[in-house]
């Protein structure tokens, strides 16, 4: 699998979120090269989760945020005088540029979050939380995760990894390099 170049350009910082974007394209970055090393773990999948989920609720605060913004000053604007009034506009032009780059960045979160959420390592990854969940609430002690993958060999869980759509371009494999 290559680095897929419409998501880094995506993923390349351009608004008030720049530091989440690079947070996520230095994960995602991680991901594609464990998978090309075929070294790709549950808790690099977990990792990815938890930053897109990071990456969501900033998202939605962020927007919220701006929402209020635009709000108040289209409420102002309303009874505004001349000498603010174009100082008014041009903040809400401003405003209305931020909810577009937001918009942008919400779409490829989306994006993103629709490919993890078809890969196979993440679906064995919640099998196992759902497993150690109900592990842990009959009382039973959680030592080790090595017994619950026991169950598939490395090369099944491979075969699995490579029919998955996260690592396919256009419905044909991405070729792997190692």
């Amino acid at each position: 699998m290559h680095n897929n170049p419409t998501i880094s350009a995506a993923l390349q910082p351009t608004s008030e979120t720049a530091s989440t974007q690079r947070k996520i394209k230095q994960q995602y970055d991680q991901l594609v090269k464990s998978h090309e090393s075929n070294a790709l773990t549950l808790a690099q999948v977990g990792q990815f989760v938890s930053c897109l989920i990071e990456a969501k609720d900033e998202l939605q605060h962020k927007s919220e945020v701006v929402k209020r913004k635009f709000t108040i000053t289209k409420a102002l604007l309303c009874k505004a005088d001349r000498s603010s009034f174009n100082r008014l506009c041009q903040q809400i032009y401003k405003l209305e540029l931020e909810q577009k780059r937001l918009e942008e960045d919400a779409f490829v979160y989306n994006w993103l979050q629709q490919q993890i959420k078809r890969s196979p390592a993440y679906n064995k990854m919640l099998e196992l939380s759902a497993c150690m969940d109900m592990k842990a609430n009959s009382g039973e002690l959680v030592e080790s995760t090595d017994a619950d993958l026991s169950d598939i060999s490395f090369e099944e869980l491979l075969a699995q990894e490579k029919k998955d759509v996260f690592w396919q371009r256009n419905g044909r494999f991405k070729p792997c390099s190692g």
